[in-house]
């Protein structure tokens, strides 16, 4: 895996060299909320980012509530937030920590400080679900002000990874479903309100984004803040139209696209050999052969 140092803030673009920009290229691990997958991720050859979750809990046996790694509901770990972080402080990896709730990052910050000298080398991603999304949420997001205001006091460095909560699947009777227009207009009105201007990268569940691509794509273009980027995200038993998710890729570019699904979903994607160009680009490049082959007729 080829690295570089990066600039501040530190883009994975930038940091990881032989993707040559497309971003599809970036390998996740995902929930690594372990000692033992955290080393497994550590030894692979091809992770590039590291994605774990950050919940208020007991170390081991520790009756003391600290920042651990676990996917609600668990509250119990081997590995503390604090020890996540120094493990990994020497790794060739950039890191996603995703918040689940209000106390578990109000509890990190200090921590997150303590480190920012050493975490703005690589790539990071402070991730939090800030509002309510498809189809008729009832997960409780995390503040968004908070969320948005310590982000930038804590680490400005980092990228911020905002996106919504969701429910989906046959025990909610809900199979099929999409990002409304008021959804997404109320992500970029709670940027503009707080006056983001960290680089953002929405996380997007894969079977929801595509089923509104016009809406997702107008996402990117209202965001004001600097490298507005796609995190299209996947979980396990997900009907997932792989034509239409394709279609987005393409269109949005692999250069603002970053894919963590599961193996067996990203096989069925068609955007390998496709263009970093938007549609726009595309007509814009006609556009102008159109003129020079007129030009070559006079």
């Amino acid at each position: 895996m080829s690295t570089n140092n990066c600039s501040n803030p530190c883009y994975p673009n930038q940091f990881f060299q032989n993707i040559e920009g497309n971003l599809t290229k970036i390998v996740w691990a995902h929930a690594v909320n372990s000692r033992a997958k955290l080393e497994e991720a550590l030894l692979s050859k091809d992770v590039m980012m590291l994605e774990a979750d950050v919940v208020l809990g007991n170390l081991n046996n520790n009756t003391e509530m600290i920042p651990i790694m676990a996917h609600p509901p668990n509250t119990t770990s081997d590995l503390s937030l604090e020890d996540f972080l120094n493990i990994t402080s020497n790794s060739r990896m950039g890191i996603k920590l995703d918040f689940k709730t209000d106390e578990a990052f109000e509890n990190s910050k200090s921590i997150l400080k303590n480190w920012r000298s050493i975490l703005v080398k690589r790539p990071v991603f402070l991730n939090a679900d800030i509002l309510a999304g498809p189809v008729n949420a009832t997960t409780i997001p995390l503040n968004a002000t908070a969320f948005l205001k310590g982000a930038n006091e804590t680490m400005p460095e980092s990228i911020l990874s905002i996106g919504w909560t969701t429910r989906y699947g046959k025990e909610f009777n809900v199979t099929e479903g999409q990002y409304t227009v008021e959804q997404l207009k109320n992500m970029t009105d709670i940027l503009k309100e707080n006056s983001v201007t960290q680089s953002v990268t929405y996380p997007v569940r894969a079977c929801f984004a595509a089923g509104n691509i016009d809406g997702i794509k107008d996402l990117l273009k209202n965001t004001t803040s600097y490298n507005s980027t796609l995190t299209i995200w996947s979980s396990k038993n997900d009907s997932v139209d792989a034509t239409k998710l394709s279609e987005l890729i393409r269109e949005v570019g692999v250069k603002k696209v970053y894919v963590d699904v599961s193996k067996d979903l990203k096989d069925k994607l068609n955007f390998s050999g496709a263009s970093a160009m938007t549609s726009t680009m595309v007509m814009n490049l006609g556009a102008s052969l159109v003129l020079l082959a007129l030009s070559r007729m006079l």
